[in-house]
């Protein structure tokens, strides 16, 4: 995907160091910042609705450490993470969450631009690839799973027909079930949902989201081995598919 305009955000809890980076990233003419926070429960409200690119983040901040929110945010969207940070010490661990880069403070103008560069080059390489109705084996996807599944919705036994999944996410003990045309929050994992489907049907792309293989309309590749999904029904959301899982997605679409 080339990206003429790099949407950005930057979460700090220091508002100089926030200051800091602005002004460098405007340097930059195709750097577009849609939103600064200043806490990690602004940045989580903000993350859907702003859709960044790329997200400049902090390390130590109250309340939770950048790496663990860092965790957070890429169960939601996949942007480009760097760390801007005073501290050294956590860079193995951030390159582990396949971070784009590490800037130390105080920020070089000359490393924020290299920092740019990079993340142009990363974003340019993500080209969509069409999905079609086939596998990579040749065949096809069933055209529905005529099963329906049970959830409990206030007290209630709420009906889904399982064809009209778009997909599911995990987060902080609940799963969220994304239907056509409504939505469910529901008290079981994601590992029993997954057990409750039909394997044919449903594709584990990541320990935090199930999906739908007949909702698949884009494969993304990011970067590191690792894709986004974008999903027929499901408007501003990008699903990830791990390391672990891409060969299973390359083969089954024969990518």
């Amino acid at each position: 995907m080339t990206t003429a305009i790099i949407r950005t955000m930057v979460i700090d809890d220091e508002e100089p160091a926030r200051s800091e980076i602005r002004y460098l990233l405007e340097q930059h003419p195709d750097v577009c910042i849609v939103y600064e926070a200043g806490s990690f429960q602004d940045a989580l409200a903000a993350l859907r609705q702003t859709r960044p690119h790329l997200i400049f983040l902090d390390i130590e901040m109250p309340g939770m450490n950048g790496i663990l929110l860092a965790e957070k945010i890429q169960e939601i969207l996949q942007p480009l993470i760097v760390f801007a940070t005073a501290h050294e010490e956590f860079a193995h661990k951030a390159f582990e969450l396949n971070a784009a880069d590490y800037l130390l403070k105080p920020f070089a103008p000359k490393r924020v631009a290299q920092c740019i560069e990079k993340v142009r080059t990363l974003l340019n390489a993500r080209a969509p690839v069409p999905v079609s109705g086939k596998t990579g084996g040749g065949e096809g996807v069933p055209a529905s799973c005529r099963q329906k599944l049970a959830v409990e919705q206030n007290g209630k036994a709420q009906i889904i027909n399982t064809a009209d999944i778009i997909a599911a996410s995990s987060s902080e003990g609940q799963v969220t079930i994304y239907c056509v045309p409504r939505t469910y929050l529901v008290n079981i994992t994601l590992q029993d949902l997954q057990a409750r489907l039909d394997e044919n049907q449903f594709f584990r792309s990541h320990r935090g989201y199930l999906v739908n293989i007949e909702k698949i309309r884009e494969v993304v590749p990011w970067f590191n081995g690792t894709y986004n999904l974008v999903m027929d029904g499901l408007a501003g959301i990008e699903i990830p598919v791990s390391r672990q899982q891409a060969p299973k997605l390359k083969k089954m679409f024969g990518l």
